[in-house]
């Protein structure tokens, strides 16, 4: 996720918290029974208690999709109570059928440690035997356990590999994060042509997360002509779907006046609605930051007019201090010394669950400007 915060020509940018929002598998009306065409008609009119009966009847004929549709509707709470491990009983049942959709369920589970403990090993297991029927949701999920490192070495470059045969396909969310390793060089060479062409393509899908990324290339002149105007046009469109980080970045340029007036009271309001709508898998609210004093330039970096990006990983404590804070994407000539001294000093309103503040691992990525 992106929340944007801006400093004597430095742009700071958290860029994801360990909960990720999950790339879920919809039902998929793949079948020709009818009774599971009769549920998923009910789905989409968002009557569940009709669709369980339906997928239930399905059910009944060991029918995968049926099965899995069930354990949908288990995961989400609809129609019924939430229920994560009655929902991986019924994926299992449709995934012993060798059905990819819930192959890929069953991962998402052990990844997030909903219902199970949480395993990052078996979640690959499950995804790959997903992926090698084609689902594409799973080639995209596989991208995000290598780009994050989780249960194998941390690898931008074999990320960037999955996320793009997914993207090809026409899986959003993959399209969205190869833009992502395009813009800041992970794994790939930077370009943000490249990310734009793939921010673009979700966007036209009505992405909101792509649409607040093309805003901001705008605001910073990324690739396109610094477009304060377009950023905004941009940023509310993604914040019409209810978007948190474009309705932060609309604060942000309201602080700043950049492109509008300078308004802090519309400012807030646009802050308090990212507050609002920011709430992670497991609900967690992710941590804020509330003093940042700005990085310096190295002197090194100053003297070759030295310009870039480092990504840094940290843990936000209940107590709002950053720790355990580690370069995840070097710079260099001084200037990531720089970013972790100055974050050092930062101070955060914790991330929170159920009201309660939580340590809470997030990635920033610190934008070296000069201006």
């Amino acid at each position: 996720m992106t929340n944007s915060y801006y400093f004597k020509g430095i742009c700071v940018v958290l860029l994801c918290v360990e909960a990720i929002a999950q790339n879920v598998s919809a039902p998929q009306p793949t079948t020709p029974d009818a009774q599971v065409r009769l549920g998923n008609d009910y789905l989409a009119q968002k009557d569940y208690s009709s669709a369980m009966i339906w997928f239930r009847k399905g059910a009944e004929r060991n029918d995968a999709v049926a099965e899995n549709n069930i354990g949908w509707l288990y995961e989400n709470g609809w129609g019924v109570a939430k229920d994560y491990r009655e929902a991986m009983n019924w994926f299992r049942k449709a995934a012993n059928q060798g059905y990819a959709e819930a192959q890929n369920n069953i991962g998402w589970l052990f990844q997030g440690g909903w219902g199970v403990k949480q395993d990052y090993g078996e979640a690959m297991t499950w995804y790959r035997n997903a992926a090698e029927q084609g689902n594409m949701r799973a080639n995209t999920n596989i991208g995000f356990l290598y780009s994050n490192g989780l249960g194998v070495k941390q690898d931008y470059s074999e990320a960037a590999t999955w996320y793009q045969t997914a993207a090809e396909h026409g899986n959003v969310k993959a399209q969205v994060y190869l833009g992502r390793l395009h813009q800041n060089g992970l794994g790939v060479e930077q370009s943000y042509a490249e990310a734009m062409a793939w921010y673009s393509r979700a966007a036209d899908k009505g992405d909101g997360e792509a649409q607040n990324a093309i805003g901001y290339l705008y605001q910073e002149g990324r690739g396109v002509t610094q477009d304060y105007a377009k950023a905004m046009a941009w940023y509310r469109k993604a914040a019409d779907q209810g978007n948190a980080q474009a309705e932060s970045n609309i604060g942000s340029l309201y602080e700043k006046g950049l492109g509008v007036p300078q308004d802090h009271s519309e400012a807030e309001a646009w802050y308090k609605k990212a507050a609002d709508n920011t709430l992670l898998p497991g609900g967690i609210r992710p941590p804020r930051v509330i003093y940042s004093p700005d990085p310096g330039y190295s002197e090194e970096a100053s003297k070759a007019k030295f310009e870039g990006t480092c990504v840094l990983s940290l843990i936000v404590g209940t107590d709002g201090n950053a720790s355990d804070i580690k370069v995840a994407k070097s710079l260099g000539k001084g200037l990531d010394e720089k970013a972790i001294d100055a974050i050092k000093t930062w101070k955060f309103e914790p991330g929170t669950k159920d009201g309660v503040p939580v340590a809470t691992q997030i990635k920033i990525e610190v934008t070296f400007r000069l201006k």
